[in-house]
């Protein structure tokens, strides 16, 4: 039997839609599908650093929709500012809305074949040579691969079929908003406009923040859901703040209701990122940045990495573990190994109190704070020019 395609990648975010496009240009029929039909909201605060948009081969200029230079950003303790600066733009604001609608219909564009508003009701593997998957809609319509790559977020259809999920995850949990303003009513609310504002919680068990980026306005607060019972109880004294800062004068009522996700970290508690005929990129393996919940980058990243691999697999004709595990190799050597560490396991059961010491002497420093929240949490990396 000849397969429909000779990949499917569920999930037409940064991540699936670098990956199909990757694989149209290597000469690949690539399948794209989503549950939800673009240009959809997707709840993220939404920055991206040079080297992401290095990966996704665009320039800021060709870009045609929001796109916010970040030259600075601050740590706020109490009332507090802790400003960092960099001598060039370091980072971009960006609207998922608009960013991963402009991303899926490039790759449209250049080939791969995009279905939206799928509702994926099964997945099933053909073992052996001449095998193949089977993806089955809830509609009842359904398409054949050679390959399959899980870029469909936590809760991703392929991530749980193979992925192994463990009641051990640290998992993030977060709400926020995000509401188109008018840049010249953020610039009277912030004398900050244009940059991250950063809320460390009280026990840097998590973090609020509160980002200006061209007419926008995203708010919001994400915390490790084991040390949280209910995240609205948290949420609440943050806005407290933003009001006694003034930072919500005449526009609360304006506000886009609070959403909600949640997200795996790259820890010590690994998915199954690969096995006979899939691979796992972005949020559906778990690849959010352990320090920051920054997901963009790695999932773009990811998903050359599985596109290269899956290359690789369909040349040879060989769909295996054995020849998918060159792909847990690149995100390896990317992302270090995930395996408990004897500093690792040192960091992870740092007393409560000596760890808000830690934090809050990282925060006031200027030389921690840049280098170890702005450069390594976050990814800021000055532009170079020319």
């Amino acid at each position: 039997m000849t397969p429909d395609f000779d990949v499917i990648v569920v999930g037409a975010g940064p991540g699936g839609s670098n990956a199909a496009r990757q694989l149209v240009k290597l000469g690949w029929k690539t399948l794209m599908l989503d549950r939800q039909k673009f240009p959809r909201l997707k709840i993220c605060a939404g920055w991206i650093t040079p080297p992401a948009l290095k990966l996704l081969e665009l320039k800021p200029s060709d870009y045609p929709f929001t796109i916010q230079p970040f030259a600075s950003g601050s740590v706020v303790l109490g009332e507090r500012y802790y400003e960092t600066h960099f001598p060039t733009t370091a980072s971009y604001g960006i609207i998922r809305t608009e960013f991963d609608a402009f991303l899926a219909d490039r790759a449209a564009r250049e080939g791969a074949t995009f279905l939206q508003d799928v509702r994926i009701k099964s997945i099933e593997r053909t073992d052996g040579p001449d095998g193949f998957i089977t993806v089955r809609a809830e509609d009842g319509k359904s398409w054949t691969s050679r390959l399959i790559i899980g870029a469909g977020g936590t809760g991703c259809p392929v991530a749980r079929q193979w992925g192994e999920k463990s009641k051990e995850e640290v998992i993030i949990q977060a709400t926020e908003s995000e509401t188109k303003i008018g840049a010249d009513v953020l610039r009277q609310l912030t004398p900050y406009y244009g940059t991250t504002e950063l809320f460390p919680e009280p026990d840097f068990f998590g973090y609020a923040w509160y980002v200006t980026k061209g007419d926008w306005l995203n708010i919001g607060i994400g915390r490790f859901s084991h040390k949280t019972r209910q995240l609205d109880d948290h949420r609440k004294p943050f806005m407290d703040l933003l009001h006694k800062l003034g930072r919500l004068k005449g526009i609360e009522d304006k506000l886009v209701d609070f959403g909600r996700h949640a997200y795996k970290l790259y820890d010590e508690v690994p998915r199954k990122l690969f096995g006979d005929r899939f691979m796992l990129i972005g949020d559906a393996g778990g690849f959010a940045s352990k320090w920051a919940g920054e997901g963009i980058r790695p999932a773009i990243e990811t998903g050359a990495f599985a596109a290269n691999v899956a290359n690789e697999a369909l040349r040879a004709k060989q769909y295996d573990a054995n020849q998918l595990s060159k792909y847990r190799d690149l995100c390896d050597a990317a992302y270090g190994s995930q395996k408990q560490t004897r500093i690792g396991s040192l960091l992870s059961n740092i007393p409560a109190g000596l760890q808000k010491s830690l934090g809050t002497m990282v925060c006031k420093s200027a030389r921690l704070r840049k280098k170890l929240i702005f450069e390594v949490a976050f990814g800021f990396e000055p532009v170079i020019e020319g």
